[in-house]
């Protein structure tokens, strides 16, 4: 099994709002529709997973607990009584990751074990971040220096020392969003992707951390991935491997046996972006749905964390994918990660 790095730490973002659906299958340019009017209410997404499961877009949202009941009020007024809300959820996010899905799937494994339910996953280039009940951090904070080492600090106490006088370290400063071209600090992409879904129950996420340990140990990077809202009991999650590993990937996946589900695999190609004023989410995402339905790019999937957005989209596309966001947004470098 693959050694575990040492990690430079985690990062908490308390009282937050979860908000959720499932779209009609008839309105392919929601996730569009509803950036659009985030942006147009200057609400911040300090989280965000968007996924299209071929027939509907699923859509988990984070928004700020003073902004919980405006945001609640005006999407409901906007687009129908298809939301639901939980309060008092808060995000935990665990870096740098560096695409290795052993520190992924040891994350998952180890709140599975303490019966702390995952309300959402996702990742970005540094870390992965997962939506919990606020009432869970505690343990989840705790169980965290079993299985991983920080070089910032040792024990739970040293971390809680560490934290007094950061309650707001989440938080950005929104007024400086204002270019009319955001900037970009580097645009990457991957191509020669497999999109693999997976349905499994929430309490299976252990389950799912496991594959993603056992992918780590036979070299395959984990570059996407993403769930989506809860639909009869099941989660559906979304993620890149490298095509090259196929034979690899459905070895871990046998030997899982019913524990999961595989609900598709589709060629892919996947990009991923960080910028200073990405935190400051509102606007950053209409700008690119915009941009892309103008290009006629129709996005698969797409993750907001950490300052950062991923994105999937068919591998045909990525070129256009690419230009389009040059067109969006202030890029200084291109690169293809392998």
């Amino acid at each position: 099994m693959t050694a575990l790095p040492v990690l430079g730490g985690f990062k908490i973002l308390k009282d937050v709002v979860r908000i959720s659906t499932i779209a009609s299958p008839e309105d392919k340019a929601f996730p569009a529709g509803f950036f659009r009017a985030i942006a147009a209410e200057k609400i911040n997404l300090p989280y965000l997973t968007a996924v299209y499961n071929g027939r509907a877009w699923g859509l988990i949202a984070v928004v700020e607990a003073p902004d919980g009941d405006r945001t609640l009020q005006f999407i409901r007024t906007a687009f129908g009584n298809m939301f639901q809300a939980d309060p008092r959820n808060a995000v935990l996010s665990l870096f740098p990751h560096k695409n290795n899905p052993a520190v992924a799937g040891t994350l998952f494994e180890t709140l599975a074990g303490r019966g702390l339910e995952c309300e959402a996953l996702a990742n970005s280039p540094s870390a992965v971040s997962v939506v919990l009940k606020e009432e869970f951090l505690a343990p989840a904070s705790d169980a965290l220096f079993g299985p991983f080492s920080f070089s910032a600090y040792r024990t739970p106490s040293d971390w809680k020392l560490a934290q007094k006088g950061k309650e707001k370290l989440y938080k950005e400063v929104v007024a400086s969003y204002q270019e009319k071209r955001p900037k970009v600090y580097g645009l990457n992409y991957r191509d020669k992707q497999d999109l693999v879904t997976i349905d499994v129950a929430r309490e299976g996420i252990g389950i799912f951390g496991l594959a993603l340990k056992s992918f780590a140990s036979r070299g395959l990077d984990l570059s996407f991935l993403a769930s989506g809202p809860e639909d009869r009991g099941k989660v559906r999650l979304f993620l890149c491997l490298p095509r090259s590993g196929k034979e690899a990937r459905l070895g871990v996946l046998q030997e899982m046996g019913l524990g999961m589900q595989v609900a598709g695999t589709q060629p892919v190609a996947m990009f991923s972006m960080t910028g200073p004023h990405f935190g400051d989410r509102y606007g950053i995402a209409s700008e690119l749905l915009s941009t892309f339905a103008e290009a006629g790019i129709d996005l698969i999937a797409m993750t907001c964390t950490i300052a950062s957005i991923r994105g999937v989209v068919q591998t045909h596309k990525i070129a256009q994918t690419l230009q389009a966001i040059r067109d969006c947004f202030e890029v200084p470098t291109v690169v293809k990660k392998d």
